[in-house]
């Protein structure tokens, strides 16, 4: 039984089609990155969403006044420090 020779055109063919699966693979795997990053990214945009939406900015002391973060803040009794 002899042995079949290979022609240089179907290694060529063999090595295209190695490469086109290595391609398909690799691109697969950055598409799943990217998506993981894409989700990522949204979580931490909800969760910064969540936090600021969550604070309040205006507050009200005992007197029914509300305040805005303003230069005369109070201290634990809600009484204006004093400005010496």
């Amino acid at each position: 039984m002899e042995g079949q020779k290979t022609s240089w055109s179907e290694l060529e063919k063999f090595f295209a089609t190695e490469v086109i699966q290595q391609a398909k693979i690799s691109a697969k795997r950055w598409f799943i990155a990217w998506l993981i990053t894409l989700a990522a990214l949204v979580a931490t945009n909800g969760a910064w969403l969540y936090a600021w939406q969550s604070y309040e900015y205006v507050s009200q002391d005992g007197n029914g006044i509300n305040t805005i973060n303003t230069g005369n803040q109070g201290d634990v009794t809600n009484e204006p420090d004093s400005n010496d």
